[in-house]
């Protein structure tokens, strides 16, 4: 009996075929994007050889990915929110022992101004 060889290729999220199948790690979707709009731009004129060679050096000169997450807006914030978490956690509970009643108070009143916050927030959305 002979067996039939089974190409498994297509499983791993790297290999070509998972590449032309639109899965992966989101470059088929960057190179049809591309793609799409080059022959919208070039309608007449369109040569897909010279299309893949401009998106070799079209994709030569993008960012990476991980300097286009650390360059986002909303990292910042996250950053920005994790550190106050962290440092919060290490300075309240040093004063609370030192000074309780006005550690008390000032938590109290950032509770209370962040409430008054977020309901002009949304008074001004609607």
């Amino acid at each position: 009996m002979k067996k039939a060889m089974e190409d498994f290729d297509y499983l791993a999220p790297e290999s070509n075929a998972a590449w032309l199948e639109g899965r992966g790690d989101g470059r088929f979707e960057q190179y049809e994007q591309f793609y799409r709009h080059e022959r919208a731009r070039l309608a007449e004129g369109f040569d897909l050889r010279a299309i893949n060679e401009g998106y070799r050096d079209w994709a030569s000169h993008q960012p990476s990915r991980l300097l286009s997450m650390l360059s986002a807006p909303w990292f910042g914030r996250v950053a920005v929110v994790i550190l106050c978490l962290y440092m919060g956690s290490r300075l309240i509970p040093v004063v609370a022992k030192l000074q309780p009643v006005t550690t008390g108070g000032l938590l109290v009143a950032a509770f209370v101004g962040l409430r008054v916050f977020h309901w002009r927030r949304r008074k001004r959305r609607t």
